[in-house]
């Protein structure tokens, strides 16, 4: 937008903004035509005149209701339910992630709208696009994704975005457990183990066996406790 020679695309000139509301004019033309100046040429004089009179012919009033009645309006949604892996996985392992979303907006969602990653740990997402959805009503949303390579508790978060990539709604998460799979058949079999699950405990610390490479030397103690030694004596 042109303002008194200065370039100001998509805003509007604050102090020319302030200098027009101060001169309290009272001349209705005059006002049609400050507030044309300041908006562009898109905004035509019967258009102007309709604004300004239902804000009273009073300027800023009139900007702030037009900017607020052309603005595009952003569709809405809610999360309604998800699911996806229980358990620990291995390292690289494939999985999927499911979202129940719902429109809670007035409009129906338009066709551009996408579903990407946002932010956290990389799992390999590519976006998912979603057709238009009626108000009010809901769809599910499956991502494919792939486990981080390291040990650990891995979160993510993804965003659903318009063409524009202007979000809407609810911010998704994934949270993932990673294991590898030594880690993972060390830890069941020694559960499978009769032994008190407080001495189980006990042994694991000692041993600092948990998130490290696995030893054999806790299933030798834990089978000792279970096949104690005769006594010889």
């Amino acid at each position: 937008m042109d303002v008194d020679g200065a370039s100001v695309p998509g805003e509007i000139d604050q102090n020319l903004l302030l200098q027009f509301s101060c001169m309290n004019t009272t001349d209705r033309e005059e006002l049609i035509k400050q507030m044309q100046k300041l908006l562009g040429p898109s905004l035509n004089y019967n258009t102007a005149s309709f604004f300004l009179d239902m804000s009273n012919w009073n300027l800023q009033a009139a900007i702030c209701c037009y900017l607020d009645y052309t603005s595009p309006k952003l569709p809405s949604m809610s999360v309604k339910a998800s699911e996806g892996p229980t358990g620990s996985l291995e390292p690289g392992a494939r999985f999927d992630q499911n979202w129940s979303i719902v429109n809670t907006g007035t409009e129906q969602w338009p066709g551009c709208c996408r579903l990407i990653q946002a932010g956290g740990e990389p799992l390999g997402a590519t976006p998912v696009y979603l057709p238009p959805l009626p108000v009010g009503h809901s769809t599910t949303v499956t991502l494919k994704l792939v486990a981080p390579s390291t040990s650990g508790t891995h979160k993510s978060f993804f965003h659903l975005v318009t063409d524009k990539g202007e979000q809407i709604g609810d911010t998704l998460w994934v949270e993932v457990t990673v294991e590898s799979e030594m880690t993972m058949a060390l830890v069941e079999q020694l559960a499978a183990l009769p032994v008190p699950s407080s001495r189980l405990e006990e042994l694991l610390t000692q041993e600092k066996i948990v998130g490290l490479p696995p030893s054999t030397e806790p299933t030798k103690n834990l089978l000792s406790l279970n096949n104690p030694r005769p006594n010889l004596a």
